[in-house]
């Protein structure tokens, strides 16, 4: 097939390449990578981060009408109103459901799904504007959380504790977002999980229940492990309630990331995707299950049953654990070098060792995902075990920043 694929997620571009398919992609400039150019692609569309979804359509059906494409894919959010708009001009079928997406993309709408089916949510309340935000909170309670309401990767959310906890809390979560609309909600004390999911034909199948680790202040994760360390009646609970949340929202044919704490009161949502879950957490599904969501994903996205495919029970043979580093300073300082790496990448069960940020880039200030430093993979007998070797090698990891004369 001729697939033409939007956006990111280049793992699956290459299951499907190594599947014997021909694809072109379409990237915005802020997502292209130098490495595209001699990617699996036929051809690499670049256009800028603001172009149109018209733009991008209309430039599919040139490349149509000399060559047609079977199917166009996509695998994260974003791109998704490109895929519609493609797919609907040049009437070529695609998995991506843009309306699926804006159920769950959009948290108070979420939450008024949750409500509409009678499942167990959160107390919350949407608000525009600083005047009704501060009324939200009043009227939510403290401690809560104030998030975007349509962003990812931890962007903008903070929770509020005491009163004295408010302006900072909104200058993280930003006037932008503030004035486009915010969701407050109450604070969910437990444990926080992930739930990858596949979908196909209206049924759910669960591959993995991942435990999360997250900062308190700014909820950027910190890691992740596969299995979660969950007693069989929590695995039961948990599993139970999001295979509700699926069906209610109408999942189908695609994959699902969904971020759940578990309370005292039973699992409650965090937030959902019609995707699946970022941060290396399919790498650790591969670990430890020997299940390659990604070539599963690049099937499914171009027509195939995947269904068939999945194995009928799935095993964690061992255990999969990912850890991050996170060094946060004042973005005047500049990476020299990461010391430690192969250290790291010799310690027993350690799989791999990422570094996110290169010599000559800013320091961050940690602030969202998208800023952190490294990344460990390390596997284990047990979570226990695998955690403890991914966050050994992230340990000594050692990021040398250089800082002028005016920061001394």
């Amino acid at each position: 097939m001729r697939v033409l694929v939007i956006g990111t997620n280049r793992v699956c571009h290459e299951r499907l390449r190594d599947q014997g398919h021909e694809l072109v992609l379409f990237v915005p400039r802020g997502r292209a990578l130098r490495e595209d150019a001699i990617g699996p692609y036929r051809h690499v569309v670049i256009l800028d981060d603001d172009t149109d979804t018209e733009t991008w359509a209309g430039i599919a059906e040139t490349l149509h009408r000399r060559a047609p494409f079977d199917a166009v894919a996509a695998y994260n959010e974003h791109t998704y109103p490109v895929v519609r708009a493609v797919s609907e001009r040049l009437s070529l079928p695609t998995t991506v459901d843009v309306d699926l997406f804006h159920r769950v993309v959009d948290k108070a709408r979420m939450r008024e799904i949750l409500d509409e089916h009678a499942l167990p949510s959160c107390g919350h309340a949407f608000a525009r504007g600083r005047r009704d935000v501060l009324k939200a909170i009043e009227a939510i309670g403290l401690p809560c959380i104030v998030k975007p309401v349509d962003t990812e990767a931890s962007v903008g959310v903070s929770r509020i504790d005491a009163e004295g906890d408010v302006e900072t809390a909104l200058r993280r979560v930003g006037n932008h977002h503030i004035e486009r609309g915010v969701v407050v909600e109450e604070f969910l004390d437990g444990t926080e999980y992930s739930v990858e999911a596949l979908s196909h034909d209206g049924r759910h199948r669960i591959v993995a229940v991942t435990r999360k680790f997250t900062d308190p202040e700014t909820f950027v994760s910190r890691g992740h492990v596969v299995p979660a360390p969950l007693a069989p009646e929590e695995h039961a609970e948990v599993t139970a309630y999001v295979t509700r949340v699926l069906d209610a929202f109408g999942f189908h044919d695609c994959p699902s990331h969904t971020e759940v704490m578990l309370t005292a009161r039973g699992p409650r949502i965090i937030e959902m995707h019609n995707r699946i879950g970022g941060d290396a957490i399919m790498d650790l599904v591969r670990l430890s299950t020997g299940v390659d969501m990604y070539d599963l994903i690049a099937r499914q996205s171009i027509g195939e049953d995947v269904g068939a495919l999945l194995p009928a029970r799935i095993v964690h043979e061992r255990s999969a654990a990912a850890w991050y580093a996170a060094p946060s300073g004042p973005p005047t300082h500049t990476l020299l070098e990461v010391r430690g790496v192969d250290e790291a990448r010799a310690l027993p069960g350690v799989q791999v060792v990422t570094l996110l940020r290169k010599p000559g880039s800013p320091q961050p200030t940690v602030r969202q995902n998208f800023d952190r430093s490294g990344r460990v993979l390390a596997t284990g007998a047990t979570p226990r075990e695998a955690l403890d070797r991914a966050r050994g090698a992230t340990g000594l990891l050692r990021f040398v920043y250089g800082w002028t004369a005016a920061d001394a």
